[in-house]
């Protein structure tokens, strides 16, 4: 047994070690093209300024083509991460002694905000500890929540967000995609300069990130505190964070060509195959009681959208507001319906997702 345990360990030595190499290419990559898409741009605006014929640019659908493979994998290194620290923490789970009924009440108030009150409630009314299956689900939706608003920011400051994003759609309906893009990349600049002044701000992420996992471990019936767990999954969570700082300038200060949106559905959506992927695929949740529809009732993967608006003379299968939007990667999901195949809830009781928490 001894020689096996430490068999494994060997192979996930090799398996992470193979990763972080992979994981160092890719950021390779990404800088090479961050430089290139710098240098087109730097070129462009030359020819602009002293009104020369510019130098032929690279066709667009082959740049974005590139700035998709990139993208997508920073996206799949989120997902798989993200997964890598749900899994262990899940593993790692023990049962404790009650914690202050003030802490839990704490614990728990912040568990509705990350999760939602339904999972929340879940995770405190049933026991984990023969089957934590929900502590995986309630840590992959936190984690992939929490990683999805820093890529998504403009300044990552949450009070300014709807201000910018309201004022980039007003733009998109009648400023080319070039106009607009360049405003976007110069906004999340300037704007994070002004705030922050270069300031790494992964190490306070990280300890927020380990924060929101003590907080559902709490309200699970655990008892291992936020400095426990940014000790022991460090290099997870500050490459979950980096990985989202880095997709966050990517998406939002250095491409222009088009505009890429990192996707987590919302809580008690219907669930639509078209838009997203049940990450079971039927196998563990079942159907449901009869004319229940499915929703859902987390998000376990980022899934990726990009949209570009383009010319009438472009063509293409754009919307009233030339907008042509792509559907990169489904974003991967729970379903309500899973509670049914737990045993949490009888057949007989409405959805999930629609019941309010208990009192």
């Amino acid at each position: 047994m001894e020689g096996l345990a430490r068999s494994e360990l060997a192979k996930k030595d090799v398996a992470l070690q193979e990763k972080d190499e992979e994981l160092a290419a890719r950021r390779e990559q990404i800088r090479d093209l961050q430089t290139r898409l710098t240098l087109e741009h730097g070129s462009r605006e030359a020819s602009d300024a002293h009104s020369l014929p510019a130098e032929p640019v690279p066709d667009v659908r082959s740049t974005i083509g590139s700035v998709d493979d990139v993208v997508l994998h920073m996206v799949r290194t989120l997902n798989f991460e993200i997964s890598e620290v749900a899994s262990q923490v899940t593993n790692a789970f023990r049962v404790a002694e009650p914690p202050d009924p003030e802490r839990a009440m704490q614990s728990f108030e912040r568990a509705c905000e990350a999760v939602g009150p339904v999972m929340a409630e879940l995770l405190e009314s049933i026991h984990h500890q023969d089957d934590p299956i929900l502590i995986d689900i309630a840590l992959k939706a936190d984690m992939v929540g929490f990683a999805a608003e820093i890529a998504s920011a403009w300044d990552l400051q949450h009070q300014s967000k709807s201000v910018f994003t309201g004022v980039y759609k007003q733009m998109r309906r009648s400023e080319s995609q070039l106009a607009c893009a360049q405003w976007r990349a110069h906004a999340r600049k300037y704007s994070k300069q002004r705030l922050y002044n270069g300031r790494d701000l992964a190490e306070g992420f990280a300890h927020q990130l380990a924060e929101r996992i003590a907080d559902l471990l709490a309200v699970a019936g655990g008892a291992v505190t936020a400095d426990e767990v940014h000790a022991g999954y460090l290099q997870h969570l500050e490459t979950i964070v980096r990985t989202a700082l880095d997709l966050q300038r990517v998406i939002g200060e250095e491409v222009v060509s088009c505009d890429y949106e990192v996707l987590v559905v919302r809580i008690d959506e219907v669930y639509d195959a078209e838009q997203m992927e049940d990450i079971y695929n039927g196998e563990i949740a079942s159907p449901g009681p009869v004319g229940i529809v499915p929703r859902v009732l987390s998000t376990a993967d980022l899934g990726l959208r990009r949209s570009r608006r383009v010319d009438v003379d472009e063509g293409g299968d754009a919307g009233e507001d030339g907008v042509v939007t792509t559907m990169l990667l489904r974003p991967k999901v729970v379903l309500d319906t899973i509670v049914y195949e737990l045993g949490l809830v009888d057949e007989e009781d409405a959805s999930p997702s629609t019941a309010g928490p208990s009192a």
